[in-house]
């Protein structure tokens, strides 16, 4: 839901002489959008990101599906969070900003400053890296707000509005800033932040690089919370900083990925997808439709089966290191095919099992709440495949919760 049609109106908001610098007061509100329909005049098309020198940074031909302006001005937020997570490597979210100035003795509002700001976020196959798009659009100030005094000063914190600010060479729990510095920070190009520069330039890139060495465990995971924090000033005294929502970003260099390391946006549920209709996978996808669906119609039988990993039920969860597990799952899976199916694999077929052997909900797992069945060799095998490029293409690592989704 906009703010925007209740800010006050340049008469409300000061009077003609104007009010005493020294007796004003600072609120600011952020507040998220949600379906913000057509993008509003003046505001970057589709293809603004690149004209402005914004977009995903070059050297890499991969497809990660990226947000677009045009879409993150289309979905705003998803139903009211801070935003709209696309994918592991693409985000986005926008919001509107309204700053009040008021008179100290009276609460009487003087003056205002509203915005709309858009993030839309970029994450990596082979570098542990993140980068944003910043956009700040549609300024209006009033009364006591003026053009070229009233500063928006770009800057980011580590985990909180409170935490390390990110300048530029800096490194703060193990991110640095390898982009330019904020606008208006000393050294950073000597860049204006009044609002008038604002508004003739009204987009930001920020690129961060995390070393490996912050990283904990196997697969040298770090989960570090991004804290957009506006800080306004006016006539270079009164102040009023804004801690947005944070935006969380995992960095891994897991080595049995394709790409060695990597980051993604962790806010979204990973699901694997298969089609009953594709041919090359159709019989599994049917087993694992009819193992969700109707698992009293699976086998091993057993009363009240409840199988995992629907959209509507419990995830999975990838196992990688415990090779013994995973050769367990099979084992138990192809003991119950060999019962059902004597001597399947001289007939050109496999045993499949859902949930998969590489996920802690295999058929070993205690409870029997799995799905053995001889399938197509061919199937089976492109199937497999399947999952393997997507625990690749998605940065799946072990221990990950994730979904399957049959169509």
């Amino acid at each position: 839901m906009s703010t925007l049609a209740v800010l006050l109106s340049p008469a409300t908001a000061a009077g003609a002489s104007g009010p005493d610098p020294s007796r004003i007061t600072y609120t600011a509100t952020y507040t998220p959008l949600d379906d913000a329909g057509s993008a509003s005049a003046g505001s970057p098309d589709e293809a603004a990101g690149a004209r402005a020198g914004g977009g995903r940074p070059p050297g890499t031909d991969l497809n990660y599906h990226d947000v677009t302006y045009a879409e993150c001005v289309k979905h705003g937020n998803s139903a009211g969070k801070p935003q709209w997570v696309k994918n592991h490597f693409a985000l986005c979210r926008r919001g509107t900003v309204q700053v009040v100035d008021r008179d100290r003795d009276t609460g009487t509002p003087v003056g205002t400053l509203t915005y709309v700001e858009t993030i839309i976020g970029y994450a990596f196959q082979n570098e542990r890296s993140v980068a944003f798009d910043q956009y700040i659009e549609n300024i209006q100030a009033t009364g006591s707000v003026k053009e070229s005094t009233t500063f928006l000063v770009n800057r980011w914190n580590e985990g909180s509005g409170n935490g390390a600010i990110l300048h530029k060479g800096e490194k703060h729990g193990g991110v640095t800033q390898v982009s330019g510095g904020f606008r208006g920070e000393i050294g950073s190009a000597n860049e204006d932040p009044s609002i008038k520069s604002w508004k003739k330039d009204s987009m930001e890139v920020l690129i961060f690089d995390e070393d490996q060495a912050s990283g904990t465990g196997k697969d040298k995971v770090h989960t570090y919370d991004f804290v957009p924090a506006t800080f306004f000033i006016s006539d270079g005294s009164h102040n009023e900083q804004l801690p947005e929502p944070k935006i969380t970003v995992r960095f891994d260099s897991a080595p049995y990925e394709k790409f060695k390391k990597g980051s993604i946006f962790p806010g979204i549920r990973a699901t694997m997808n298969y089609d009953r209709a594709d041919p090359d996978v159709k019989e599994t996808a049917q087993h694992i439709w009819d193992a969700q669906n109707h698992p009293d119609r699976t086998v091993p039988k057993k009363a009240g089966k409840k199988i995992p990993g629907a959209l509507t039920s419990t995830p999975l969860q990838r196992i990688f290191y415990d090779t013994a597990r995973r050769r367990k799952n099979r084992d138990t899976a192809r003991a119950v095919c060999q019962v059902q199916w004597p001597n399947y694999s001289s007939q050109g077929k496999d045993c499949d099992e859902y949930p998969f052997s590489t996920t802690k909900e295999g058929a070993a797992k205690p409870g029997g709440n799995f799905s053995a069945r001889a399938l197509s060799k061919q199937d089976n095998q492109k199937a497999g495949s399947q999952l393997a490029t997507w625990y690749n293409d998605d940065r799946i690592l072990d221990g990950d919760a994730f979904y399957v989704n049959v169509k």
